[in-house]
């Protein structure tokens, strides 16, 4: 767990913080000034936070959220700016590297064991719409907007959204946002399911945390291993799903998390799961 928070209750990194409590790791974009804009040097550091916290027994939710009035714009299109002087082929070879270093920062995000809860308001834009999409459950105020602005830089999907996209929205439809460089509210978002629900805007950050409280409190590794079933179920057959669908509940029944749960429900009380303890 160091590795994510070092001795510091809080761990400021390249346009965002860390915190872990109560199995809670809330990640905080925090560059309101400039639409928390993703920083080029922020993603070697967010896939070190996603590596690490899969690693961490202690981190049970993952809860990613923003200061200001945007989640995150995307990448920093300014920073993008800088590259435009340079030859054709000094171009390629430095996007090469950086969405090298984007896709290492996404496959770990993408592995994720631990459920994900995210919180959106304002503008949320180009990669950053990859996080909402690999989400498991995604929150957003009525005045969210979530833009697929790659189109109109002359870009095709980055930052994972190519992956995700599709896997939320149907394929058609994910074309369609990207190639017409759509901009779509959060009613919108929700209906294609982007969004899991709408929440009043100043009930967002509190519902986000109660949502990330709930699921911290519940038994960790059916949790996981829930997650796990459904995530691999549209790429799996019938009798694979069926054959880890037995193993996942064998090793369930004979988790203590288990015997905790059939205890409390014959004594009628909450329970009190030793994996949350």
């Amino acid at each position: 767990m160091t590795d994510i928070l070092g001795a510091q209750a809080v761990r400021s990194c390249t346009g965002f913080t860390v915190r872990l409590e109560a199995g809670v790791l809330y990640l905080t974009f925090n560059r309101p000034d400039i639409g928390n804009a993703i920083a080029s040097g922020a993603i070697p550091e967010l896939g070190a936070i996603f590596t690490a916290a899969a690693e961490a027994p202690d981190v049970r939710v993952l809860l990613m959220r923003a200061e200001g009035a945007a989640f995150c714009v995307g990448g920093d299109v300014k920073g993008f700016a800088q590259t435009i002087d340079q030859s054709a082929e000094d171009r390629y070879a430095d996007y090469h590297a950086r969405m090298d270093r984007a896709r290492i920062q996404m496959e770990a995000y993408i592995a994720l064991p631990m459920p994900i809860v995210v919180a959106c308001q304002g503008a949320v834009a180009g990669a950053a719409v990859a996080y909402v999409c690999g989400a498991d459950i995604a929150l957003a105020e009525p005045g969210a907007r979530f833009v697929f602005p790659h189109q109109r830089l002359g870009l095709p999907p980055d930052g994972g959204l190519s992956y995700l996209l599709p896997r939320a929205v149907g394929v058609r439809k994910a074309i369609e946002l990207a190639l017409t460089a759509a901009s779509i509210d959060a009613t919108e978002a929700m209906r294609i399911g982007i969004v899991s629900r709408i929440v009043e805007t100043d009930a967002l950050q509190d519902e986000a945390l109660k949502v990330a409280r709930r699921l911290a409190d519940a038994p960790r590794g059916s949790v996981r291993r829930a997650r796990r079933l459904l995530k691999q179920s549209l790429e799996s057959t019938p009798t694979d799903q069926l054959s880890a669908e037995r193993d996942a509940v064998a090793e369930s029944v004979a988790d203590a998390d288990f015997e905790e749960g059939v205890r409390a429900f014959i004594e009628k009380r909450r329970p009190s799961f030793p994996s949350t303890r």
